[in-house]
């Protein structure tokens, strides 16, 4: 690959990395609930299943993209997880300061992360369009490596402006959690209606 080439893809893995979506929407809610330190376990979830999602799209894409009941199921699955985590936001209870958590809501927050990301058919659908155009057998790990940095960055981004920003909205943050709530169950209906 070219130095321009992985230029582009750099950009454009950025560019979607930050819009807000399911995983950052996750970050920033997470951020105000229980503070970045244990949001981290989240973002390790998230990133080893997008890890995960890159190896399986890279390695057998000719496979997965042949089946569209697949895709098919997979986004009724998704859409239902999807509706759960609207549920555990509305659900959130905000502390003032940075709470500590047992090693079962740990693991808690690394499946929400892991479940995040590969139940999110954007990610699958993503990944499987944007890949071949640039990944060979040569460069599928320094290219994994790119996409989970920059996803990384754009994760720290999310959760301490969430967590920053509950110093800021101290009275206010159950309505702004409600408010992620409804975006992250307006998408779970999108992706149903997108059937």
């Amino acid at each position: 690959m070219l130095f321009m080439d992985y230029m582009i893809f750099i950009i454009t893995i950025a560019c979607v990395s930050f819009l807000p979506g399911l995983c950052m929407n996750l970050a920033l809610s997470l951020g105000l609930s229980v503070g970045f330190k244990n949001t981290l376990y989240m973002m390790f979830g998230e990133l080893l299943s997008l890890l995960l999602v890159i190896l399986l799209c890279a390695y057998s894409l000719s496979f997965i993209a042949q089946y569209e009941l697949f895709f098919k199921i997979f986004k009724i699955l998704s859409s239902i997880f999807l509706l759960y985590i609207a549920y555990t936001l509305l659900k959130a209870k905000f502390a003032e300061a940075e709470c500590v958590i047992s090693n079962k809501a740990k693991f808690v927050l690394f499946a929400q992360g892991f479940m995040a990301t590969i139940s999110n058919p954007k990610a699958w659908i993503f990944m499987l369009s944007i890949l071949p155009k640039f990944i060979s057998l040569s460069n599928i790990y320094i290219l994994s490596t790119i996409i989970l940095l920059i996803e990384f960055a754009a994760l720290c981004t999310y959760a301490l402006g969430g967590y920053a920003f509950r110093f800021f909205l101290k009275d206010y943050a159950h309505i702004l959690a409600k408010i992620s709530a409804l975006c992250v169950a307006l998408m779970s209906f999108y992706i149903l209606y997108d059937l």
